[in-house]
Parts: C-alpha cells; structure tokens; sequence
C-alpha cells in the first residue's frame, strides 16, 4: 500500500493524501501506475492537476503467492472440508459442524477424547526435568489418536515448546508422521532446534535465504545436495569432459550436435536423480518443518497424507494459512496463547471481516471449552512478575514453579548486592510526586511521518538504568530493552550506543520480542500527554508479552499519571507500587541517591 500526497513547487508536502495500491510497475523503468481508494469528498484529486506528488509506501502488501496459497486452501475447505475422502474431515466437523456433524463423528467413534496413556515413559529420561501435571496431561491429550483436534494453550514460561516437541517424540515413536508448522519462519528454526537433539529424522523445508544457520543442516536443500554428493562429483566431471570435447569438435556440426544432445540428456538426468532424491527424502522423514504458507509447497503436499499436524504459535497466525497444513493431516494440534499477541492485520476491512482472530481463539470457546488444554506453571519469571500475568490474563491459574519463584538478579555470584539488583518489579516513574513532568519527558511525534512516537527524556532515563545494571554486573546480553514504539526503539539504540559499557543490550519493539525470554527487561512506554491517551499500549495482549518477558527483573519507565488513565495499565501500576519498587527519575541531571555508590556523568539520576 502506498500514500500518495501533493507537493507544491519548492517539495513541501500538501496536507491531502489519499491511499491506493501499486498497480504495475512501467517497463521503461521510470515509471509507476497506482490505483488510488477514492473517498467521498476527498479534495485529492482535484488538487493532483499541475501538480507533483510524492508516494510513500506506508504498508507492504503480502507477495502473490502467500494470497493465492491462502485462498487456494478456503478454497479446497469449502470443496471437500467435509466430504469423507477429505484425511482431516474430523477436524473440519469440530471447527464447523453442526449437530450433524458432531453425531457422525460420534458414530465414528472420533468424539471418544478421553486420555491416552504415554506409551514410552523412558522418553522422560533424555529431558532435564520433570514434567508437571498440566504438561503431562497435554501430552497425553495430544497422543490420543482419536481426538481431531487440541489446542494447547501454553502462557508465557510454561514450557510449551518443550512439551511440543516431546509429543512429537512421542507421535512419531507410535507411527505417526508429523507436519509442523508455525506463522514464521523463526518460529518453525526453533522447533528444528529442539528437535535437532532427538533421534527423530526431521526435514526442514523452505527459502534457504529465510532458514537460520544454525539449523541450515536440516534444511531440505542440505540434506539432498548431501545424498546427491557423489553423483553430483560424477556429473561435473562428464559435464567437464562433454564440454572440452565440443570446444575441441566445434567445427564439426554433426559431432558438436551430438554432444549438445548428451549435455542435454545428462542435465536431463540430474534433475530427475535430484527430483527423486528430494521426494525419497521427504517420504522417508519422520518429522517435515515448515511455515504454514510454505506447507502448501507442492513437494509436501506430493507426499500424501500427515498423521499429525502441529501448528506452533497458532495464535498469531491468522485463519486461511492455517488450513493450508491443517488440511494435508488427519488430526491437528494448535500451540499457542490467544493471550498474546494476535494476527498483525493491516487492513481496517479484513480487521472487521473477521482476520484478526486467530483459528486458535475461536475454536478455544467451542464445544464448551472441550478442544482446550492449558499449561499451568511456569518456569521462568519471579513470581511477583508472575502473578501480575496470572491474575490479569489467566484468571489466577497460572503459578510459579518454586524453583524460580524467587529468583533475582542478586542471586548470580558475579551480581552486586544492591537494592536494584534484589527488586523483581521497578516503576521508574518520569512524573514528580507533586505532579509535574520532567522535562523532556513527553511523547514527540516521529516527524519522518511513520505515525509513530519517542520520548527523548525516558530513552534517557533508560540508557541510566541499562548502564547502572551493567555495573552491578549485569551482562548486556542478558539485558532486553523494549518500547512498543519503532520511532523509541532506534532512539533508544541511537542512546545506548553512546555508552560502550552497554554494547551488546538487545533494543526491539515489543512484537519482535514475543517468544523470547531475558534476566533484566527495561521498558519505554513513551506515552505522556495531557490527554490521557494510551493507544495501543491498551492492548493487554501486548503489554502481556512485554512484562514477562523477564526472568529475574522488570523495569517501567513511563508517566504514570497518562498510563494510569487506562484501567488495565492502571491495575499494573498499582501491582508494581504493591510488590516492587517505586523511584522518580529526572532525566539530564544528576542529583539523586541511586544506591550504588557512584555516580556516571551525563545520566539521568534517580531521587
């Protein structure tokens, strides 16, 4: 999607605008064609005559194949989704079926979804803990093959990739063939991670250029140019030979012909060894990897029917590409929280048609909550950070494991012993008790015209806090800042890079970040106005994934007296003042008692 805006004689941008879609692009190569969305009373277009215009790609559409893979597999849902050829019509009737449906299931025996034993307890030796009630009974829930469909719902920390990837394990240790899939590509490299330690023949399948190296060794590519080494030794040298001989007979049209008919048939040759190759390779794997887009590839989708298919961070991916895994197996798992982020839908009309729930949260309220099991310890966080998620996001049921329960920085031997160091929750709050703001601490509009925001005083008060952990010994790689602002975000990387002490701190938005995990997490939430106005920080799924985020501490950084304005974000404020600690910061002077005994120039101070 592109904005296209008027400019008069000297480049300055008119305030008309109207968005369109690049249409095609000129073959002279200077030139473009774009479609304009007209409104109803839109002056743009009689202002475009006489005039110059400036285009500003404001949104970048998803390429031709992923929409015609997406539609190609509603497409095939709507023909067979139902018809009894269909492998994964038990899953099609849970998802959409009527009473109907449901009883032919019954008759089928499919609606039988008691537990299943796990068949292989020795498997629990090659991990290094113990699994937990919630993540054994996931486990069996999923190993059950008469039950179509399961959502394992899995909040931050509770070991979900872990379970994941021991189900797998396990499906493939009583017979069944596996396809996982996950939304991106990152998602699916770290499921090849974790079942790269197993015995499990895995093949990861899609864009080398988009395949992590560290897992590039069990990519589709490796793993056939590895088998096909010997031939392709053997091909180069005749190739080698054929060529030297038609350069040494290229006067000789008969001989030269008869060569280029050998080259012919010898690159002929290859490409069929290589084509069986490939297939021999992914009928054979136990385990195929790939995202739920590249599923519909037609070298999967030549292999026949999956056992089972797995859809890993299901909640972030948005219905049709689903279906396009979920209709090649014949029971399907989705992994996920619909707690956290959702579906990144730019189009306001796909929003209101529907796209921005995931397949994963709408069929979590179905058949009263019956397809749904849920993981409920965690392993990661303090449980001060802990509790906030468990009481805001999953009703109280999320607990915390006693082995990291009170867990702090200070436990590391290298950690200084400071008040910093021994707090889970900190609020670093850029308004005074009396009730001023300091200055330079409110919300700027990113002028570059992204839309987005920066807070000059909170990057400041950031870049304070990032170095005074490092100081206590706090290793920059185990700290994470996040702002869910891009404009803040390279602020804030612009500001860190000034202090060599904090190279090596991780600078995302928030989105990035959902998945990963950190020992110290500093956020920027820059909003700070008069009005009140939160905008998207309102969204509790993201503010989820940001605060647990943190394994051993989490810091806040924000005008408390905007944030408290939204009533989600004021019950967090209230948590932190109720089990963490609350400091006053004034950005650009130094003046305050920050506990530590020293005091770094050109930082903001705490008071």
């Amino acid at each position: 999607m592109v904005c296209v805006r008027t400019c008069n004689n000297q480049g300055e941008v008119g305030t008309s605008r109207v968005q369109g879609f690049v249409h095609k692009l000129g073959e002279d190569g200077c030139s473009i064609t774009v479609s304009l969305k007209s409104r109803p009373g839109d002056p743009t277009f009689s202002k475009f005559s006489g005039k110059s215009v400036r285009i500003d790609r404001i949104q970048a559409l998803a390429d031709g194949l992923t929409y015609e893979r997406n539609c190609e597999a509603l497409i095939l849902l709507q023909k067979k989704g139902l018809q009894k050829t269909n492998a994964s019509i038990g899953v099609v009737a849970t998802l959409f079926g009527d009473k109907e449906d449901m009883t032919m299931l019954e008759q089928n025996n499919l609606a039988d979804w008691g537990e299943s034993a796990i068949q292989d307890n020795g498997l629990l030796g090659k991990y290094n803990y113990d699994f937990d009630a919630s993540q054994s009974m996931a486990m069996a829930l999923g190993l059950n093959k008469k039950r179509p469909l399961l959502i394992i719902q899995g909040p931050p920390g509770t070991g979900k990739t872990g379970v994941l990837s021991y189900l797998i394990d396990c499906a493939v240790r009583q017979g069944e063939r596996v396809l996982v899939t996950a939304p991106s590509n990152a998602a699916v490299d770290n499921m090849v991670e974790k079942l790269s330690g197993t015995r499990l023949n895995i093949v990861r399948v899609g864009n080398p250029a988009r395949i992590s190296p560290s897992v590039s060794s069990r990519s589709l590519g490796e793993v056939v140019k590895g088998r096909l080494e010997k031939f392709t030794q053997e091909f180069e040298r005749k190739k080698s030979n054929l060529r030297r001989d038609l350069k040494d007979c290229i006067k000789d049209d008969s001989l030269a012909a008869g060569i280029r008919q050998l080259l012919k048939k010898h690159g002929k040759n290859f490409r069929k060894k290589e084509n069986e190759t490939i297939k021999e390779v992914l009928s054979n794997a136990d385990v195929v990897l790939s995202t739920n887009i590249g599923a519909a590839d037609p070298l999967i989708k030549g292999i026949g029917a999956f056992d089972l298919v797995i859809i890993d961070e299901a909640g972030q991916a948005i219905e049709p590409s689903c279906w396009i895994p979920i209709l090649q197996g014949k029971r399907c798992i989705l992994a996920g929280d619909q707690k956290q982020l959702a579906p990144v839908i730019l189009s306001r009309e796909a929003m209101q048609g529907g796209l921005g729930m995931s397949l994963l949260e709408r069929a979590s309220s179905l058949h009263d909550e019956l397809l749904v099991t849920k993981l409920t310890m965690q392993y990661r966080m303090h449980e001060s950070i802990a509790n906030w998620a468990s009481n805001e996001m999953y009703s109280g049921s999320l607990k915390s494991s006693p082995s990291v329960a009170s867990r702090l920085l200070v436990d590391y031997p290298s950690i200084q012993e400071t008040w910093i160091t021994r707090c889970a929750l900190l609020l670093l709050d850029t308004r005074m008790p009396y009730g001023s703001l300091n200055i330079d601490c409110e919300e700027n509009l990113d002028l570059a015209g992204t839309g987005s925001f920066y807070n000059s005083g909170e990057a400041d008060v950031v870049a304070q806090h990032v170095v005074n952990l490092v100081l206590c010994g706090v290793s920059p790689t185990a700290i994470a800042v996040q702002s869910p602002y891009i404009a803040q975000v390279q602020l804030l990387r612009d500001r860190l890079e000034e202090y060599p002490e904090a190279s090596g701190v991780e600078v995302s938005t928030i989105d990035s970040f959902q998945g990963r995990e950190a020992d110290a997490v500093v956020i920027s939430m820059v909003r700070s106005n008069s009005l009140g106005a939160v905008g998207f920080l309102g969204d509790n799924r993201r503010m989820n994934v940001a605060i647990t985020r943190a394994r051993r501490h989490v810091a806040l950084v924000c005008d408390s007296s905007t944030i408290c304005n939204n009533a989600f974000l004021g019950r967090l404020l209230r948590h932190i003042r109720q089990h963490g600690q609350v400091r006053h910061v004034e950005p650009g002077s130094y003046g305050g008692d920050y506990g530590l005994g020293f005091s770094p120039p050109a930082l903001p101070s705490i008071n």
